[in-house]
C-alpha cells in the first residue's frame, strides 16, 4: 500500500472513532496509539491473518487486534462505501474481463470458479485457526463473496 494512502485511511478513521486516539491511563501510561492499532486492522485486512499472530510481531494482543478491526471496518465502509466498496459497473466488468484475458489467457476467466463445494484439505497448520469450523471441517470458500 503506498504511503499517502495509508496515511489518508489511517488519518480518517483516528478522526472518525475515539476508540484510535490516545488513552492516558490512570499511572499516566499512554496506551497502543492509534496508527499501531490502525496498521494491525490492515494487516489483518491485506494478509488474511489472525489477530493472535500480531500478539509478538507487533505487540499487541489479541483482544486490541479484534476490537481495532471491528471498529477500524465501521469509518472505511462508511466513508469509502461510494467510492471504492461499490458494485462494479458493466465497464468496470470489461476492464477486468480484458486484464484477465491479457494476464492469463483465458477469456470468460472472471466469475469461473466454482468453490460452492470445495474443501481446503491441504490447508497449512498456520492457518487452520482462521480457517477451521466449528465442527473443525476447514470453512468452505463460498462463504467469501469473492468467490
Amino acid at each position: 500500500m503506498a504511503r499517502p494512502l495509508f496515511n489518508e485511511i489511517v488519518t480518517v478513521v483516528i478522526d472518525h472513532d475515539p476508540f484510535f486516539h490516545n488513552n492516558i491511563d490512570c499511572t499516566r501510561k499512554e496506551g497502543i496509539s492509534g496508527l499501531l492499532k490502525c496498521t494491525s486492522s490492515i494487516h489483518q485486512l491485506a494478509y488474511g491473518i489472525h489477530a493472535e499472530f500480531l500478539d509478538e510481531y507487533m505487540q499487541i494482543s489479541e483482544r486490541t487486534s479484534c476490537t481495532a478491526l471491528d471498529h477500524f471496518c465501521q469509518p472505511v465502509m462508511q466513508i469509502y462505501r461510494h467510492e471504492y466498496l461499490r458494485k462494479p459497473t458493466m465497464t468496470d466488468v470489461e476492464k477486468l474481463y480484458l486484464h484477465q484475458e491479457e494476464k492469463h489467457g483465458f477469456s470468460g476467466m472472471l466469475g469461473s470458479l466454482d468453490c460452492t463445494d470445495w474443501e481446503w484439505f491441504g490447508c497449512p497448520y498456520a492457518f487452520k485457526a482462521q480457517y477451521v469450523r466449528h465442527d473443525h471441517r476447514l470453512r468452505y470458500l463460498s462463504k467469501y463473496t469473492y468467490f
